[in-house]
């Protein structure tokens, strides 16, 4: 099986802070990767690099072994926030993505209700934006994303806003739609459970300038449910990426205060 996207010695500097300094990763075609570190680390900017929206400044990144030099149409995005349009329906904004890429009306809107049924929307597709719950509309967002159905999914704390309990139930429900599809997917959380619960490998960043310090796979039943977290395994990795996080995040308060 080939690689989907490659890093080589990605590095990204805004001024004289250096953000990112050579990072090198592969992501294998339908591998769920979670990002964790402290915040600042640069897990959103190297996001932002892999979906094309931000140049490296040092390094380069392949996908399907071509260099990317531009957001690619086979990469969807979920962000923390919705972002739907309060003016249009739930099913118009699941297929907005389609509309901008031209595709017929009743096809468009064929495959966003299709999406709408498989994220449990089906009977709000005629629903506004501010008449839905807050895990409402984000599953509206990730409808969006899959109508186009991607091949690689970026998702930067898609689930940071919401309780904990719709963040478990929509981190199960994202992976199972992503695996159905075989999307690679790289997702960034603050949550060592919810990077557990999601990933079959969990990268650790460094505090600022961010570098792989911990790559990581997460061996446990590819059926995932919140039991799992109880497991064995499951247990020592959590301790592990707390205990290398909690020294990053020293690492990074103590810089601030010599700088105080």
């Amino acid at each position: 099986m080939g690689v989907l996207v490659e890093l080589q010695e990605v590095g990204q500097v805004y001024g004289e802070v250096v953000a990112l300094d050579g990072t090198s990763t592969r992501f294998m075609p339908g591998s769920f990767t979670t990002l964790v570190g402290p915040s600042g680390c640069g897990k959103s900017t190297l996001l932002d690099i892999v979906a094309g929206l931000n140049r490296a400044h040092d390094g380069k990144v392949l996908v399907e072994r071509q260099l990317l030099t531009a957001p690619r149409k086979d990469t969807g995005i979920i962000f923390q926030e919705a972002a739907l349009l309060p003016w249009r329906t739930v099913l118009e904004n699941a297929a907005f993505a389609l509309e901008v890429r031209k595709v017929p009306k009743a096809e468009r809107l064929a495959v966003a209700a299709d999406v709408l049924r498989r994220v449990g929307l089906a009977e709000f597709g005629g629903h506004y934006p501010h008449q839905l719950s807050g895990g409402m509309r984000q599953r509206t967002a990730i409808a969006r994303v899959l109508s186009t159905a991607p091949d690689l999914v970026l998702a930067d704390e898609p689930f940071g806003a919401l309780d904990e309990q719709t963040r478990v139930v929509l981190g199960l429900e994202l992976l199972k739609m992503v695996r159905q599809v075989g999307a690679t997917v790289i997702f960034v959380t603050h949550s060592i459970q919810e990077a557990v619960l999601l990933s079959d490998r969990i990268l650790v960043m460094s505090a600022r300038p961010g570098r792989i310090i911990l790559d990581a796979a997460v061996d446990l039943p590819q059926e995932r449910n919140p039991s799992v977290l109880g497991m064995k395994e499951a247990a020592r990795l959590i301790e592990e990426v707390w205990s290398l996080l909690r020294s990053e995040a020293e690492e990074a308060l103590s810089r601030q205060g010599a700088v105080l």
